[in-house]
């Protein structure tokens, strides 16, 4: 059984979607069936065109302990009701799918295992979902490329706004998945410190370890898990 792929062009970006039907086990990566893989792109697809032209309050999870200010989005958070949630706040503040959104997006559509969609966030914030189902790679390497381009596109325009939202996940076969949706927010001067620190062309180092130390995150959904702010 070969690879597969489903890839959609949408209102609100590019969802290139890849899944391996059949894939050998590896050291560095578990496997889950590919209808599951399946099943999450095609929540990512619908999810991230909930927004529209204006600006609303969307019927939404909010996180336990969240804020009331701040750059926020809403993306898919599997197991909870409503299968969606705002990430950072608790006022459900009004979210649409924000150019800067589309663009960077469509920045990184051709990394292959990688699924891309711009999804409904605040004025002023650039919000991205990146899920990596790249099973011959490993763990992570699609993400740390879409990484590389999206933050230093985001530094260098200002007009993307003052709020960087990256929403990722690794699909995992074979086994439950030790690593839910998780939710990064960053300001404009954090995402600036970081690129001038230095991103690593592969890996990690010490910038990007402060980097990730530094942003607001929320875990969206884990098996056991219910989705709260921190």
């Amino acid at each position: 059984m070969g690879a597969w792929e489903v890839r959609k062009t949408v209102p609100c970006g590019i969802l290139f979607y890849k899944v391996n039907a059949a894939s050998p086990m590896s050291n560095h990566r578990m496997h889950r069936p590919a209808s599951i893989a399946l099943g999450i792109g095609l929540i990512l697809l619908l999810s991230a065109c909930t927004g529209g032209a204006a600006s609303r309050a969307v019927s939404a999870y909010t996180p336990v302990g969240g804020a009331k200010a701040g750059g926020d989005a809403v993306a898919p958070a599997p197991g909870v009701r409503g299968g969606r949630s705002y990430l950072f706040r608790i006022d459900r503040p009004p979210v649409s799918i924000q150019s800067p959104s589309v663009k960077l997006a469509n920045l990184v559509a051709n990394i292959p295992g990688l699924g891309i969609a711009g999804i409904p966030s605040t004025d002023g914030t650039a919000a991205v979902i990146l899920v990596e189902d790249s099973p011959d790679t490993p763990w992570g390497t699609r993400l740390n490329e879409a990484e590389a381009k999206i933050f230093p596109a985001f530094d260098a325009n200002k007009s993307m706004g003052d709020w960087l939202i990256l929403v990722t996940d690794v699909i995992v076969r074979g086994s439950q998945d030790p690593i839910p949706y998780t939710g990064y927010r960053w300001t404009r001067k954090q995402v600036q410190t970081y690129v001038s620190c230095g991103i690593p062309a592969t890996g990690s180092n010490d910038c990007k370890a402060a980097f990730f130390r530094a942003a607001k995150s929320v875990v969206l959904a884990a098996a056991g898990y219910v989705p709260r702010g921190k």
